[in-house]
């Protein structure tokens, strides 16, 4: 999987911090650049440089809905036009659409529709150890404290505490399946988790 996808989560990110900042030059910025490396990874999908036939194709495979793909051929299509002042609301209804598209083109398959709201600094969970990585835009933290571990999501618990004496050490290794499902396996600590495609839902496991 090519770095433009965290690259484009990085960007969908920083929207909404700068919607939260209310910096409509920061948030402009980044929505744009955002744009941007959307149509680079439509276009690595297929042979080609037309980012409409592209996205067609991606409907034909059912890695988009047709009116996800007819809104994002439209953005794509104006996306080096000078856009007057967006409001917040234009903004949101922007980014959830890439934010849709970029977790549709991880999975191979058409993921739902998420909110994409403003996003405050994320602060980091008290806890004795902990591991991070930032899956298609959300942070995400396994805390270990009091011998219990807790996963987070933007600052917001999710899921039910597990036994766990401290966070893994070893690099994580991330596997995303058409189902929605999110799995972050630590293959040295035999831990895996599931993230659900809301990301509202997590079930630890011993890593197969």
């Amino acid at each position: 999987m090519s770095g433009r996808y965290e690259q484009l989560g990085r960007q969908l990110r920083k929207v909404r911090t700068s919607l939260a900042k209310h910096d409509p030059r920061a948030t402009s910025v980044a929505l744009r650049r955002a744009t941007h490396l959307a149509a680079d990874l439509v276009l690595e999908q297929v042979e080609g440089d037309d980012a409409a036939a592209a996205l067609g194709e991606l409907v034909s495979r059912n890695v988009l809905d047709a009116a996800l793909g007819d809104r994002v051929s439209a953005l794509l299509a104006a996306r080096d036009a000078r856009d007057a002042e967006l409001t917040d609301v234009d903004v949101t209804a922007r980014g959830r659409d890439l934010d849709r598209l970029l977790r549709s083109l991880e999975h191979g398959a058409s993921m739902p529709e998420l909110s994409f709201a403003a996003l405050d600094a994320v602060e980091v969970p008290p806890a004795e150890s902990r591991a991070s990585l930032t899956i298609s835009g959300r942070h995400v933290v396994l805390a270990a404290r009091g011998g219990e571990g807790m996963v987070f999501v933007d600052d917001r618990a999710i899921g039910a505490p597990f036994p766990m004496r401290a966070t893994p050490t070893s690099k994580a290794e991330v596997t995303r399946d058409p189902s929605g499902t999110t799995s972050i396996t630590w293959e040295a600590e035999g831990l895996a988790l599931d993230l659900g495609s809301d990301f509202a839902t997590v079930t630890a496991r011993a890593a197969a």
